[in-house]
């Protein structure tokens, strides 16, 4: 296969982009892996599903299978996101019949990964004039799918994923190390305290530090020439000197252990954390933060099916779609459904209302940010950067 991979995105597949923790099911301890002999009946899957272990929780796989329009589901779990786009790879250089029962019908994809699939001809448009809760959306999830056949956005584009859950990146931090009488900490500017000197865990991954720098020096995380934002290569030094390591794998850890008093982490890892341990507290900064989208893509290896096959696909896509499973999804999964996009923290799901700070405001939502494909040149000057800073 052709590497069409810009430099960042080939250095991300090995840093396991934007890994993201499993994390139990909710209040039953029930567990993908432990519903599975359940979800695969005598008459065999209808619907196949891959994605990371319990993005969606086992309840949820569960009650789709009660419907009426509902089916028997297999899931193929993966611990990281680079493994189910490596299953995409491995589908589309499979012969049409070569392990064609093994390929699921949707696979759970990140929105930073959606350009290169789609470059990659790893995944299909998809035609959602008969998802009965597609036109409920806000339209900031519409926009983000709506891709150029290179994957870039375009109002002219064809609709190439269905998102379904989504996350912001915050600040989490340990209250009991930071020196008595200190300041929460509230913006991107007070990871530069001098308190947190070699205290802070950054994830390892370009585009979120780079563009967490910009969004504090009130610029867009996907300008095209970052030297353009005034004031970035000082704040980047004195970020780097601020930073006990970049990891994107055990940042947690280092947090709970006492190894950093700060991380910058996604907010459904910090959610189970902030419940767990009085200790901890937690901010999104009110000049804006990241944002992550998962997404159900059609393997391009997919090819035609039957009626009754492509009823089921579209059904559980209007599931995962639905006010219900966005409730469920709060309370079992303790995470966040597109449908519950730019609305005051009253009116979400009881688990997502606490902590009051974890939530991202429609103020702050608006001042937010996805990570969009950039140009050629433009990936290579965050690449220039990324390597010059880490140097």
């Amino acid at each position: 296969m052709v590497d069409q991979y810009s430099p960042l995105e080939r250095e991300a597949e090995g840093q396991m982009l934007m890994n993201r923790r499993s994390f139990l099911a909710g209040a039953g301890g029930l567990t993908v892996t432990a519903l599975l002999a359940g979800c695969q009946r005598v008459t065999g899957p209808s619907l196949r599903l891959a994605m990371l272990t319990n993005a969606v929780p086992a309840q949820l796989l569960d009650a789709f299978q009660q419907l009426p329009q509902g089916s028997n589901i297999a899931v193929t779990p993966e611990d990281a996101l680079v493994e189910l786009y490596a299953l995409l790879q491995q589908w589309h250089d499979q012969t049409e019949d070569e392990e064609a029962a093994a390929r699921a019908d949707w696979v759970s994809l990140a929105d930073y990964w959606l350009a290169p699939a789609i470059r990659q001809e790893l995944v299909q448009p998809l035609e959602v004039s008969a998802l009965t809760h597609w036109d409920e959306l806000a339209a900031v999830w519409p926009e983000l799918v709506r891709r150029s056949a290179e994957g870039r956005l375009s109002p002219d584009g064809r609709i190439w994923a269905v998102p379904y859950r989504w996350s912001h990146l915050v600040v989490l931090y340990d209250r009991d190390r930071l020196p008595r009488g200190s300041a929460p900490l509230t913006t991107w500017a007070d990871l530069l305290r001098p308190e947190l000197r070699r205290r802070l865990v950054l994830p390892n991954h370009p585009r979120l530090v780079l563009g967490l720098a910009q969004k504090a020096l009130g610029a867009s995380a996907n300008t095209e020439d970052p030297a353009a934002v005034e004031g970035l290569e000082p704040f980047l030094a004195n970020l780097h000197n601020q930073v006990r390591v970049y990891d994107s794998d055990h940042y947690l850890e280092m947090l709970l252990i006492g190894d950093a008093t700060t991380a910058v982490v996604w907010s459904d890892d910090a959610l189970p954390l902030l419940k767990q341990y009085r200790n901890l507290g937690v901010a999104v900064p009110p000049e804006g933060t990241l944002l992550s989208a998962q997404l159900w893509v059609r393997p391009q290896a997919i090819a035609s099916v039957s009626e009754q096959a492509a009823s089921t696909a579209l059904n559980w896509l209007d599931f995962c779609l639905d006010d219900d499973f966005a409730t469920q999804l709060a309370i079992f999964g303790q995470g966040t459904s597109t449908r519950l996009w730019g609305i005051e923290r009253s009116q979400l799901p009881e688990p997502l209302q606490t902590p009051p700070a974890l939530t991202l405001t429609p103020d702050v939502a608006d001042q937010s940010e996805f990570l969009l494909p950039l140009s050629a040149a433009a990936e290579d000057r965050y690449s220039q950067l990324w390597q010059s800073l880490r140097s």
